[in-house]
């Protein structure tokens, strides 16, 4: 997995599979964040792993503004499924 960070744009490029993935992607959202808002572009992944749903529905309680990317149709479905679209503002790319 590859995170690049420039301003309040995360983008992800490979599968999010490990613990260390997950810790790795929490930390640069939290430091992207920092000006209130972020955008999280997934470019390959099919999964978003629960550490990091969790993060984000936190982040999004204190008030911060999350805009999530994705281009995978599993991960689409999968965030439909847990009823996030609205809460992420999640769109296909």
């Amino acid at each position: 997995m590859d995170i690049r960070h420039n301003g309040n744009i995360v983008e992800v490029d490979g599968v999010i599979k490990t613990i260390g993935d997950s810790q790795a992607l929490v930390v640069t959202i939290k430091e992207a964040a920092r000006s209130g808002s972020v955008i999280i572009k997934i470019n390959d992944s099919f999964s978003l792993p629960s550490t990091v749903i969790g993060e984000l529905l936190k982040m999004k309680d204190t008030g911060t503004n999350i805009a999530l990317e994705v281009k995978d149709d599993i991960l689409y479905e999968l965030l439909d499924d847990l009823n996030l679209i609205s809460a992420f503002n999640v769109r296909r790319i």
